[in-house]
């Protein structure tokens, strides 16, 4: 284990009781469980909550059957929620006291509760011949929620076999129910062929009242309409009527959301897609649902008009209830305001959002505004240019979580100073945050964990936490941690950046550089150093490279194929790998990976005559289409020879490769600003060539 080393680290009396945990863990290390459960009793009974609870799960651990099954009864009782609960249900599971698991499990909520805890009770009522209940239950847990990959393999491995067999021995007849479970089946597995040909004998149940019209079912049918359907629009007819027949029921929003898709997919029909949306809305209190359908209606509506897209956005704005729903909207609709010249539309479009959309799309809108003012696409009154462009400038410094146009902003704004440090969220020094003096119970179990060496808790635990307790400064001591512990083990570089990111959105206070640095982390240094070295690039831009594409997991991914720290396609390697004269390669070793990215980029960058910009673009999507979408690009602003950077990566037509170049650019412009104290207006400069 490693020792904590960090120089904001608690003392060791800071933890008071809570301390009894950490050392029964170690004591629990060395096998010496006598004393382990003595301090994990002594927490119990003076530690703190989070503390507390988790010496009780590990004294559920030890033990004979006896011992355990009283440790995890006592576990659920004083320290009652999901998780105990699954403890002590796999406690009596274990140890057979299989009466006392359905009494534990009788009030489950079939919507929410975990899946491992469900199958527990139906393994249980199975094991119990109580077959009214399990085919009862089963079909409510089936029904009551999004399948998963626990429930299909439940259904394949427990529920299929057994089914088969009593219909087999002649003791059972199929229902409509196990019907309806094998028509979940069909759609989870993406079968939407037989979806569809099997969709008219699920919607005689509902008719005939053998089924209950509820929202999985009619989900599950309206995909099947949606991909299984060559009758586009006469089943989106048929739809509609259908929503009318089971209007009132939970079923009716999918039946209206599934005939606009329909509508929506056979062009043309924009109208009546338009009208199905509405529709929806109307059908259903679901604030996710409503969503869902406004997003959908709202790019219909993009489809018939933009002018009137843009005359209705103030009413879309009114009736939606999560703004970050619809921030790939404005993404998309943006770039369509620049590519037909609608430069008059930004300052309403600004005006309408203020207080409905994100921070991220007005900050967004804002900068795009005042360069458009600047370019001279939009002219205001000329004694309040000047004024009118430091105002938009300004709005777009609050930027929420992106850095790319808060920088942009304080670029176009010439801050110094502590402004520009407040700007690049450094407003704090050079010191790492404090902990605070009174730690939360969560606090203290996370602290703890750093302080007495058990790293491989941090982040497991991190994540179940994140979102309730956890204080930005506990964030940034876990992550700086975790970040010293990469170097012995690189697999937790990537779980402290992902603990630092968090901490600094959460953050209301001013972030120091060394708290910062966490954030854009040099991990992998003598690697980089040594090929941004040989192929003459400046190490920021391989570290942002790195973090933008992995956040520095050599083991990543994607679901394109991409593989390693810097994220090359197999292809893309192999043609690296020859130029290089290297046979034998393997993308998951850190140094091939950062050698092939840096040479990579080397290379595009020499092709787009030094830009870093258009080599950033061209790593995403590829050097021949960045090149055809600048030169519509040009025509697009009405230039002939160059056009500012920042203004073309907002035309770029794909969306992933817009967000691309903005995280490339934030990441390196930080990463000159923390480490090497560099001109900051040189620094983007350079970038926007």
């Amino acid at each position: 284990m490693l020792a904590a080393v960090l120089t904001s680290c608690p003392s060791n009396e800071k933890f008071g009781p809570d301390a009894d945990y950490f050392i029964g863990l170690q004591k629990l290390d060395e096998g010496n469980t006598k004393e382990a459960i003595q301090k994990f009793n002594s927490c119990i009974k003076k530690g703190t909550y989070y503390c507390a609870r988790e010496s009780a799960i590990q004294l559920a651990k030890l033990g004979n059957l006896q011992e355990k099954n009283a440790a995890a009864e006592f576990l659920y009782k004083n320290f009652p929620d999901a998780d105990t609960k699954l403890i002590l249900a796999q406690q009596y599971l274990e140890s057979n006291e299989l009466r006392k698991l359905i009494d534990l499990t009788d009030d489950l909520d079939f919507a929410q509760d975990q899946d491992s805890l469900i199958k527990i009770r139906m393994l249980t009522l199975q094991k119990l011949n109580m077959e009214d209940r399990f085919f009862s239950e089963v079909y409510t847990w089936f029904t009551s929620r999004q399948l998963s990959q626990e429930q299909y393999q439940f259904y394949r491995d427990v529920y299929s076999p057994l089914l088969d067999q009593k219909v087999f021995e002649e003791l059972y007849e199929p229902t409509p129910q196990d019907f309806a479970l094998s028509y979940r089946l069909y759609i989870y597995r993406r079968d939407y062929l037989s979806g569809y040909a099997l969709a008219g004998q699920l919607l005689s149940y509902f008719e005939g009242g053998e089924l209950e019209p509820c929202a999985m079912l009619a989900s599950d049918l309206g995909k099947s309409f949606l991909y299984g359907s060559e009758q586009i629009v006469q089943d989106a007819v048929f739809l509609r009527k259908e929503a009318e027949l089971l209007k009132g029921t939970p079923a009716e929003f999918y039946m209206w959301f599934y005939a606009a898709r329909l509508y929506d997919g056979a062009n043309l029909y924009y109208k009546q897609a338009s009208t199905c949306y509405e529709n929806a809305i109307a059908s259903t209190d679901d604030a996710s649902k409503k969503d869902n359908a406004l997003w959908y209606l709202m790019k219909t509506s993009l489809k018939l008009s933009l002018d009137k897209t843009l005359d209705s956005i103030a009413d879309y704005a009114r009736q939606w209830d999560d703004p970050e729903y619809f921030e790939d909207f404005f993404d998309t609709l943006i770039p369509s305001l620049i590519v037909n010249a609608k430069w008059s539309a930004f300052e309403p479009l600004l005006n309408a959002l203020d207080g409905y959309a994100t921070k991220e799309t007005l900050s967004q809108l804002a900068y795009i505004y005042g360069r458009l003012i600047e370019e001279g696409f939009i002219e205001p009154q000329p004694d309040q240019k000047e004024e009118c462009v430091k105002q938009v400038f300004e709005k777009a410094l609050d930027s929420g979580t992106n850095t790319y146009y808060r920088i942009m902003a304080a670029y176009r704004l010439g801050l110094k100073g502590q402004q520009l440090e407040q700007a690049l969220g450094q407003g704090g020094g050079s010191k790492p945050l404090q902990l605070a003096e009174e730690p939360t119970p969560l606090d203290n179990l996370l602290n703890g964990y750093a302080y007495f060496g058990f790293r491989e808790k941090i982040y497991d635990t991190w994540l179940s936490y994140y979102k309730d307790e956890v204080s930005p400064q506990t964030g940034f001591y876990l992550a700086s941690f975790l970040n010293k512990c990469g170097d012995e083990d690189d697999v937790y570089y990537s779980q402290a950046l992902r603990i630092a990111s968090r901490a600094l959105n959460m953050s209301s206070e001013s972030i120091g550089k060394e708290d910062l640095k966490n954030v854009y982390p040099q991990n992998f240094q003598n690697l980089v150093d040594t090929y941004a070295k040989k192929y003459d690039i400046n190490t920021s831009v391989i570290y942002a490279l790195i973090r933008s594409e992995s956040f520095f997991d050599k083991e990543i991914v994607s679901s394109a194929g991409a593989v390693g720290l810097t994220q090359l396609m197999s292809p893309t390697a192999g043609e690296i790998a020859q130029k290089l004269k290297l046979k034998d390669y393997e993308l998951t070793d850190p140094e091939t990976n950062i050698m092939f990215g840096t040479y990579y980029l080397s290379e595009l960058i020499r092709r787009g005559e030094g830009s870093l910009l258009r080599a950033f673009f061209s790593y995403n999507a590829g050097f021949r289409k960045v090149t055809t979408w600048l030169n519509s690009s040009m025509l697009e602003f009405g230039k002939s020879s160059s056009l500012d950077m920042d203004l073309f990566l907002e035309t770029v037509p794909v969306s992933e490769t817009r967000e691309y170049g903005r995280k490339l650019i934030g990441a390196t412009v930080m990463y000159e600003y923390l480490y090497n104290n560099a001109d900051f207006y040189n620094t983007v400069e350079g970038l926007l060539k």
